[in-house]
Parts: C-alpha cells; sequence; structure tokens
C-alpha cells in the first residue's frame, strides 16, 4: 500500500487524530504533505495558521472577495476573471494569495478543490525550505520583513504543537 494512499491506515490514523481536534480536511493534508515531503505535523501547522482549521474558504486581504466564505468553482472562477495579476486573495485551506501558485492548481484541476491548492501549497513550502531552510522557507512562505519572521515562529511553535498532538 502506498504512503500517498487514502486507505493506507496510517494515514487514516493521523487524519483522525487531527479532526479530533477540528481540522478539516485531514486525510488531504496528511497526503498531501507527505507527497511534498514535509512533516505532516507542519502541514497541519500550515492549514491551522492559515484558516485555523483547514477549510476550503477564501481570505480576508483588504482585496477583492474578502471573506467570501466557502470557495467552490463558480465563486473561485468568478473570482479569478475579477483578479487578473493585481487584486488576489488568499484561496483554499492554505491561502494560495499569488495568481501564479493558484494558476499552478488550476493546472491540477483547480484551486477550488482541496487536494490541489493543498498539493501546489506544500510543495511551494518545500522548495523555500529547500532553498532557505526550515524557519526561512516558513517565513518566505509568507513574505518578507517583520510580520513574515513572527508568521514563522507561530508556525513552528503550531508544528511543535502537532507533532506532539499525532505522536
Amino acid at each position: 500500500m502506498s504512503a500517498l494512499s487514502v486507505s493506507d491506515p496510517r494515514n487514516v490514523l493521523l487524519a483522525r487524530k487531527a479532526k479530533k481536534y477540528g481540522m478539516q480536511n485531514s486525510l488531504r493534508i496528511v497526503i498531501e504533505a507527505k507527497r511534498a515531503g514535509i512533516p505532516v505535523s507542519l502541514g497541519f501547522a500550515l492549514a491551522e495558521q492559515e484558516t485555523l482549521n483547514g477549510a476550503n474558504i477564501f481570505g480576508h486581504d483588504n482585496t477583492i472577495f474578502r471573506g467570501a466564505g466557502a470557495v467552490t468553482k463558480a465563486k473561485y472562477l468568478a473570482y479569478k476573471r475579477a483578479r487578473g495579476r493585481t487584486r488576489m486573495q488568499g484561496v483554499g485551506p492554505l491561502q494560495l494569495t499569488w495568481w501564479e501558485t493558484q494558476d499552478a492548481a488550476d493546472r491540477l484541476g483547480g484551486c477550488w478543490v482541496p487536494k490541489y491548492s493543498l498539493r501546489v501549497g506544500f510543495q511551494t513550502l518545500a522548495h523555500l525550505i529547500k532553498l532557505y531552510g526550515h524557519a526561512k522557507g516558513i517565513e518566505r512562505y509568507n513574505g518578507a520583513g517583520p510580520a513574515a519572521v513572527a508568521y514563522s515562529v507561530s508556525v513552528r511553535s503550531r508544528e511543535a504543537k502537532w507533532h506532539r498532538r499525532l505522536a
């Protein structure tokens, strides 16, 4: 049985543990974190940081579709038409914000689909960690400056908490 299988008992066990803490899309988070080669605890930490519970929602950046709720295909496509390359909003469990990452998820099957949004987000994070190291990679996922440094500290604290929860 593949480590990326939705029926792998180890994946199901991790997902069930995470669901006890209110995490949505938990099985998909496990699988996509493993696919990207990042710790599952980091996957849950990032989803918690971005949406509190891994929900497939629009973000609250001060731009279009602010707080628009659940990401559906119809809402996402309307957002994408209005977005262009300058009016971006966070989308999905990992709040993909940059148009290129959203478009990458679209090429896989749609940014509105959690597994593709998670896949792109985790692959992006894995790449940044490979380039800059763990703490700086997480920081770069968020951006630059003091807010991104604080973001990295918060995600790493959540990662430690998720590591304990999943042990």
